[in-house]
């Protein structure tokens, strides 16, 4: 009995020892596997980057070509406001579009034909043009919704990248420096966000000054605190401020502005609320507290007709 109690511990004292030892190369070949992967996409990212930073990108210049040449309701300035960079969008778009419209047609004649047989022909084409006219007028209103989804979107990382910035210069990079720093780190993230950061460095190269770079990036992405920066930079060098100090500034000042707009929609809630509170709750507690005092009513008025 004291054999077989002592073979079995043994068994299984062997079985753990086996298992741990595999479950451990196993984690160790796991841990590498890992390791080897993230290089592999780490350089795979920085080619990417170094493609977008370097000056013979396409898609940016592309976009240059756009903002400089195209006013600013037209087509292809409203596509690169979406984040389409490429030349061949347009053609997509336009593509998309007049199938939109073919198929709201298609639809509409088959099937108000197939429902009302004896509806007019005229009838069925005009209502099937206008179908086909609202399909092709709400792929333009879709382009536009995202366009203003990513200028709210650059709004909400423009203070992110103020601080990335101020962290990069208190750590001792140069301004120029700094901006490359983050450009790379929004790359990685954002892309789109990341994308408008590498046309400033591009700019940058090319000898423009800071503050114009920026003025033009406050114009790409329509925010006006982008605007404000250009100016305060400006200032600073004609002053002969400190950077440092001044991106401090105006970072602490946009902090405060992010919890100035979010009590403003805070205040305005309980106004918002109002009208569905009064649409849907209102008829329901004039119900609650009329119909009973209508029972009784009607009630008392049935005693009083005479039998």
């Amino acid at each position: 009995m004291n054999e077989t109690i002592f073979l079995v511990a043994l068994f299984v004292a062997v079985l753990i020892i086996a298992y741990t030892i595999i479950r451990y190369i196993l984690n160790r070949r796991q841990i590498a596997r890992n390791l080897a992967s993230t290089k592999r996409k780490r350089k795979q990212s920085n080619e990417d980057i170094n493609k977008v930073l370097g000056s013979g990108n396409e898609e940016i210049r592309y976009y240059l070509d756009v903002v400089q040449n195209e006013p600013q309701n037209s087509l292809r300035m409203r596509l690169v406001q979406a984040g389409y960079f490429s030349k061949s969008a347009l053609a997509y778009f336009n593509i998309i579009r007049f199938t939109i419209a073919a198929i709201a047609f298609g639809a509409v004649q088959f099937g108000i034909g197939a429902m009302a047989p004896s509806i007019s022909l005229a009838l069925l084409l005009m209502m099937a043009m206008v179908a086909a006219g609202v399909g092709f007028i709400l792929t333009s209103a879709v382009l536009e919704n995202m366009g203003k989804k990513r200028t709210r979107e650059f709004r909400k990382l423009f203070p992110d990248f103020m601080d990335l910035l101020l962290v990069c210069v208190d750590a001792g990079l140069s301004i120029n420096a700094a901006i490359d720093r983050v450009t790379r780190e929004f790359l990685l993230t954002t892309r789109d966000f990341g994308v408008q950061l590498s046309i400033i460095n591009l700019e940058i190269r090319a000898g423009r000054p800071l503050h114009e770079a920026l003025s033009n990036f406050s114009k790409r992405i329509a925010v006006e605190e982008a605007q404000t920066l250009a100016v305060l930079f400006k200032q600073s060098e004609e002053l002969g401020a400190s950077v440092s100090k001044t991106l401090r500034v105006f970072s602490k000042e946009m902090r405060q502005m992010r919890l100035i707009r979010a009590e403003e929609k805070a205040n305005a809630l309980p106004i918002k609320m109002l009208f569905p509170m009064a649409l849907f709750m209102f008829p329901v507690n004039l119900i609650i507290v009329l119909v009973p005092i209508l029972l009784v009513i009607l009630e008392m008025l049935s005693g009083l007709a005479p039998r």
